[in-house]
């Protein structure tokens, strides 16, 4: 049996003529927050809606706890947690009353309300209507719902949406904490990339319909350049004085120069090598890059600016 709980190989799916998703092939290993990364428009939420069954695809696979989501459906969604678009509940009913219904629907102890409720922090509002809930409390009661019954897979889009910074680090920390306290996989949608960073263990890029680039977190961190960044007065010399010593460099502006591949004990030499050579040198700074600066990039180069 694959050890991977979400499997969608080679799959395409159209709207009229325009294909949003192209040969779609995507794997997501059990225990993982596997981050689902792309610009809007690039097929996310497809991708995301027919995992759920919401949505046929033309052609390909997408098999669910090894099980087709064509055939299996309902069988796949007893063991899912979801929380897609935006947050959605009865608003002249009551935190608590509203995760009842999923209590009777999935025939769960009413004990679990309190459980998911605790969770994302919403224990002391839970008998006031939801009418009156703000979007960021909103947030909080469909991620409860999602977790209700401790679901193997809890799928999310945008989770963090609405939230003030305390709920945001509050809901990454409960995200993180699930692989490891439940074993649930949890494949996670998100614009916030700081965020992301700091909760996935795998990363995928969906771009012109299929995925551009997957790795674990681990693995993506190893292949990324630190690099410096020095600002001089002459950024035509400080660039020729570097590529002529090896080193890869990439000019951001008249003044302000980018050299890949740095280790931290190099930064003093290249400084050292600017000044020797007659470039002043304004600022210098070492840094390494991070995931959000690395997708910015990627987008740059495959729209080919």
């Amino acid at each position: 049996m694959s050890s991977n709980v979400i499997e969608m190989r080679e799959v395409d799916k159209s709207f009229g003529k325009h294909q949003v998703l192209s040969g779609l092939n995507l794997m997501v290993p059990e225990a993982s927050v596997f981050a689902f990364l792309g610009n809007n428009g690039e097929g996310k939420s497809t991708a995301i809606r027919m995992m759920l069954g919401l949505l046929e695809f033309d052609r390909g696979t997408v098999d669910i706890f090894g099980l087709s989501i064509k055939h299996k459906r309902l069988q796949i969604l007893q063991n899912i947690g979801c929380l897609v678009d935006s947050p959605s509940a009865y608003p002249n009913l009551r935190a608590h009353e509203f995760l009842e219904i999923s209590c009777l629907l999935k025939d769960l102890p009413k004990k679990e309300i309190e459980r998911c409720l605790g969770l994302v922090g919403l224990s002391d509002v839970k008998r006031t209507l939801i009418a009156q809930y703000s979007l960021g409390m909103k947030q909080r009661l469909a991620l409860a719902h999602a977790l209700m019954g401790n679901p193997k897979l809890l799928i999310l889009d945008e989770p963090t949406n609405g939230l003030d910074p305390s709920g945001i680090q509050e809901i990454r920390s409960l995200i993180a904490s699930l692989p490891r306290e439940t074993g649930a996989t949890v494949f996670i949608s998100s614009h916030q990339l700081d965020e992301v960073e700091k909760i996935a263990s795998h990363i995928a890029l969906l771009r012109g319909g299929k995925v551009h680039f997957e790795a674990k977190l681990d693995e993506f961190r190893n292949l990324q350049k630190n690099e410096l960044m020095v600002e001089v007065d002459d950024i035509g010399l400080a660039n020729q004085v570097l590529r002529g010593h090896g080193f890869e460099t990439q000019i951001a502006s008249k003044e302000q120069l980018f050299v890949s591949g740095v280790l931290a004990g190099e930064s003093w030499r290249i400084n050292q090598l600017l000044i020797e050579t007659g470039v002043r040198l304004f600022a210098s700074s070492f840094t390494r890059i991070s995931l959000e600066q690395w997708f910015a990039r990627e987008i740059s180069v495959m729209e080919g600016k």
